[in-house]
């Protein structure tokens, strides 16, 4: 037998360990710690605490319990480096984990002479893993492609550690680590196999035991199924199998959970019916059988409306009021999902009292359903007024001409339900103004958009793909991901939502949380690196308010996301537009030009940093810019892949979902007082404060960097006292300060100040401006936030 497996000290089997805590026998312990990061996510692994970046993490072995006075804890969990700030991200770290992890060691002619491997630059050619867990590599070198032969090492739940080998014309040493979920099932399956030898039983339940801590319940009991044909005087194994089935039934539990957590109905209420029965604990049935009665109580709710609201209608004694409930009715039944049935809640409440009238009741609906149950009124004028208002809102924010928005604005403030109160209700419940492409009456949910930037910048491109069951009246979170140099934007598709399916389409991670991917086309012919341009920001703002237009995206939760030279274009526009990102995700960034400069604006969003220990001298690079955004005040994680360079990094993919599924990772509410930096004159909106004219000694052009010696950014700053009073402090030539009830209160006296002086009026009150909420809508395009009125100076 050719490999080594870590057993328990007395080497001693012991079957009843099979069922007890996952089947834990027949493994090795594994020393670490469990560190609960106060987002609630959970690391395990070996902890260490560091003073740097840079600091070399072999160098320190801490003992048990040992507090250093350093900022940065790093987890190493095998597979990567996991960096956190201790102030801001850690609650707690529990030492001793006592996991027993299966480690299998199969034997390779590793290579212990040749050159190291000091950067691993883009794969040209990679070959599958053969029965020996070997393949080739070959990657491109300064002098010409390099072809490498690797070797797995150590096979674990979740890494397997892959070397260099002898016998190739160049022997390289290269320890690299991979995610055990990302071999290929059958190639796995043939390399254990190959491992250990079909007649061996405690080997075979090792493999059992390796699928399980992988959390592959399918491919466990497969396996185990098949030991039990092998050795059938085996009994026990029974029982096995039946724990088996139990945790894969609550895993699938746990997706169709996942999947109805995010408003895709249509695919649960296909999976429920087929659920597993067999072997599976009747506390899961249960829970099974709860969401079936719920999906029926929810469509029994909606079939009740529908008949009540019909039967209201038919009460009502005018014509025209029963032609516009019709209508209602119409509407209703084509747009009403489980999702927005709250909207119905006021009237059902009151639709059996026998002391409102039909119009009141159809009033409670209407209103309901245009501005939320919480919201709704029995007055019939004022519910078919909001009719007419949502309807001209719309037609107001498609309208191009200046003229005929003008009309439009007009004919709102003549209705009665045209309030800037009511209409910000609206904005908010509202689809998306622009209508869907045509194909999406196919059910295609892939779009290849293109609209006109403003001059110079002319045409621009994007991808969209939405997730299952779409539904503009639900909100979405929002993937905007920008290609590196030598990818193409459909790659950046495939990598969060999943290749194509020919009958499925999409199917990847971003499919299963919910999430619309927004792949931005940004990169000029040949262009090679990101040139800080307006060009490109134009192009990733641009897209993303054109797609704010056409698809219901949570403008709460939009993440910013790019790879390689889309990296740094996503660090340099998060930095530059802090208020506009629930995260900002760089993979493989380097921090250049503005960035070092604008690093300050980092505690406005939270970063998650991807990297490999050997893509060039990137981690050695940015040592000193990661090393300020993991002090306290700014939430990030950097992870750094062991012995990986210029990749993709799929392994990444799940524990990026938990990251930006947290509960509180949302965009951050305008602040009580800010200070960001800008060099740039299109880097001059953030939250309220817009401004024009920055000083020109502290503006650097793109094309003319680097910079004179001297130049320093110019500080713009905004703060709110408790007295209803706004401050702003900058040296730009303009002023505009929009306003929002989110933190101002437009039912006292306001005072606004610009560097100490006065810029509101004295003379009245400022009030709630209707032409400034609908343009604000239809240019920042943001309907869950309109400003509401705005003073300039």
């Amino acid at each position: 037998m050719w490999f080594v497996a870590d057993c328990l000290p007395n080497g001693c089997f012991v079957i009843y360990r099979l069922l007890i805590f996952c089947l834990l026998s027949f493994a090795t312990l594994a020393q670490g710690a469990t560190v609960r990061l106060n987002d609630g996510r959970v690391l395990k692994g070996k902890v260490i605490t560091l003073s740097g970046v840079a600091d070399d993490p072999n160098s320190t072995d801490p003992k048990a319990g040992e507090v250093k006075v350093a900022p940065i804890l790093l987890v190493d969990d095998g597979l990567r480096r996991t960096y956190v700030g201790k102030a801001i991200d850690v609650k707690e770290v529990i030492e001793g984990d006592d996991a027993r992890v299966v480690r299998l060691r199969p034997w390779q002619n590793v290579a212990e002479h040749g050159g190291g491997m000091m950067s691993v630059g883009p794969s040209l050619a990679i070959e599958p893993w053969d029965k020996f867990g070997r393949r080739r590599f070959v990657m491109q070198a300064p002098d010409g492609p390099l072809s490498i032969i690797q070797g797995m090492t150590e096979i674990t739940p979740d890494y397997v550690r892959v070397e260099g080998l002898t016998g190739a014309r160049r022997p390289i040493q290269w320890d690299m680590r991979l995610a055990t979920s990302s071999i290929p099932r059958d190639q796995l399956s043939a390399i254990l196999h190959q491992l250990i030898k079909d007649d061996d039983y405690e080997g075979r339940l090792q493999i059992v035991q390796l699928y399980l801590q992988s959390e592959r319940y399918v491919e466990a009991a497969d396996e185990l199924d098949k030991v039990g044909k092998d050795f059938p005087d085996r009994e026990e194994l029974g029982d096995n199998l039946r724990q088996l089935r139990q945790l894969s039934a609550r895993s699938i539990l746990r997706e169709i959970e996942l999947r109805q957590s995010v408003g895709q109905h249509t695919l649960v209420k296909k999976l429920l019916p087929r659920f597993p029965s067999e072997d599976v604990a009747g506390e899961t049935l249960q829970q099974v059988r709860e969401i079936l009665t719920e999906y029926d109580q929810l469509e029994a709710r909606k079939q009740l409306f529908f008949s009540k609201l019909s039967g209201e209608i038919e009460k009502l004694a005018d014509a025209s009021h029963q032609q516009l409930g019709k209508q209602l009715l119409e509407e209703v039944k084509t747009d009403l999902t489980y999702d927005t049935l709250n909207r119905t809640a006021s009237f059902m409440q009151l639709v059996d009292d026998e002391a409102m009238t039909a119009e009141r009741k159809v009033a409670l609906a209407m209103s309901g359903w245009l501005l939320g149950s919480t919201q709704a009124l029995d007055n019939f004028g004022v519910a078919a007024s909001l009719m007419q208002v949502r309807n001209k809102v719309v037609e107001y924010l498609r309208e191009d001409q200046a003229a005929r928005r003008a009309q439009i604005l007009h004919d709102i403030n003549e209705l009665e339900g045209g309030t800037p109160e009511r209409v910000a209700e609206i904005l908010k419940l509202i689809k998306p103004p622009e209508p869907l492409p045509e194909d999406a009456k196919k059910g295609i949910r892939f779009f290849d958009m293109h609209l006109e930037l403003p001059a110079p910048s002319g045409p621009a491109r994007y991808l969209v793909q939405l997730p299952p069951d779409y539904d503009p009246l639900r909100h979405y979170p929002t993937i905007l991901t920008l290609n590196g140099h030598g990818y193409r934007p459909e790659l950046q598709l495939d990598y969060w939502a999943g290749g194509p399916h020919p009958t499925q389409g999409r199917i990847g991670q971003a499919m299963r949380h919910g999430y619309i991917v927004i792949a931005v086309d940004w990169l000029e012919p040949h262009q090679a690196e990101y040139n800080y341009s307006l060009r490109e920001h134009q192009a990733v703002l641009g897209s993303l308010r054109d797609a704010m237009r056409r698809f219901s995206i949570d403008t709460d939760r939009v993440f910013l996301t790019g790879h390689g030279i889309g990296g740094d274009a996503a660090w340099d526009i998060g930095l530059a537009h802090p208020d506009l990102w629930a995260g900002v995700i760089p993979f493989l960034a380097r921090s250049e030009k503005y960035t070092p400069r604008y690093r300050d604006n980092a505690s406005h969003v939270d970063w998650y940093f991807v990297d490999g220990e050997l893509n060039g001298d990137n981690i050695e690079h940015n040592a000193t810019q990661w090393d300020f955004y993991l002090r306290p005040g700014i939430p990030a994680t950097l992870v750094e892949y062991r012995g990986r360079g210029f990749e993709p990094y799929h392994d990444e993919i799940q524990r990026l979902f938990d990251w930006m599924s947290s509960p509180g990772r949302r965009r951050r509410l305008p602040p009580a007082e800010f200070e960001v930096k800008s060099m740039r004159p299109w880097d001059n909106f953030f939250w309220w404060l817009e401004v024009e004219g920055l000083p020109e000694r502290s503006m650097v052009a793109p094309e003319t960097w680097p910079p004179d010696r001297g130049t320093r950014p110019t500080q713009i700053r905004g703060r709110m006292y408790e007295t209803n009073k706004l401050g702003v402090f900058h040296q730009a030539e303009r002023t505009t300060v929009w306003l929002s009830p989110d933190f101002v209160d437009f039912q006292q006296p306001m005072e606004i100040e610009k560097n100490g002086t006065r810029i509101s009026p004295r003379d009245r009150n400022i009030e709630p401006d209707l032409r400034v909420m609908l343009e604000d809508a239809r240019t920042r395009c943001d309907r869950l936030h309109p400003y509401w009125a705005k003073v300039t100076d």
